[in-house]
């Protein structure tokens, strides 16, 4: 018989020196669809594999926890194949923190084919500084760029220190 109880109950284990942990396996332990495991963060840090993982460290299709590693990851340390939120994220597709590493890059520092934060490097990058083939930034250092300090090939800026400038001041002498 199904225990309706058993779902939507977290199984609560007090341990040594008061150490409260949460472990939490659905529909079993040997195979478990949805894993809930931490150690409250005292003592050694527990790992959740599952389907949907969430735990001190998580391993799943949908992962959040410190250490999180999935399809759609959430977490300080994010890798993830499709989506990856936290501090730092690091995903083969959108990724978004503080060090974001992706082919969508959204962070303070972005590094992907689009990169958009504050120092962004990237194909595509936009940020306070950017570098890469197209870029738009206070400081662009790239290929085509724009910004007030542009250095590269082909672009404007401000204070231009482009190719094309250089070879038409060059022409005039």
């Amino acid at each position: 018989m199904f225990e309706w109880k058993r779902l939507l109950r977290f199984n609560r284990y007090l341990g040594n020196n008061g150490r409260d942990e949460i472990d939490y396996q659905w529909p079993t332990s040997k195979f478990p669809v949805i894993s809930v495991r931490t150690s409250a963060g005292r003592g050694r840090p527990k790992i959740a594999f599952g389907l949907i993982a969430i735990g001190d460290i998580a391993v799943g299709l949908v992962a959040g926890g410190a250490v999180a590693a999935g399809i759609l990851s959430f977490g300080a340390v994010a890798l993830g194949g499709m989506l990856a939120l936290g501090a730092v994220a690091i995903s083969s597709g959108l990724s978004a923190g503080a060090v974001a590493i992706g082919d969508l890059a959204l962070g303070a520092v972005a590094i992907g084919e689009s990169a958009l934060g504050a120092v962004a490097i990237g194909g595509n990058a936009l940020g306070a500084v950017a570098i890469g083939q197209h870029v738009l930034g206070a400081v662009a250092i790239g290929e085509r760029v724009y910004g007030l300090v542009a250095i590269g090939q082909h672009g404007f800026g401000l204070v231009p220190i482009i190719g094309d400038l250089i070879r038409w001041i060059a022409d005039k002498f």
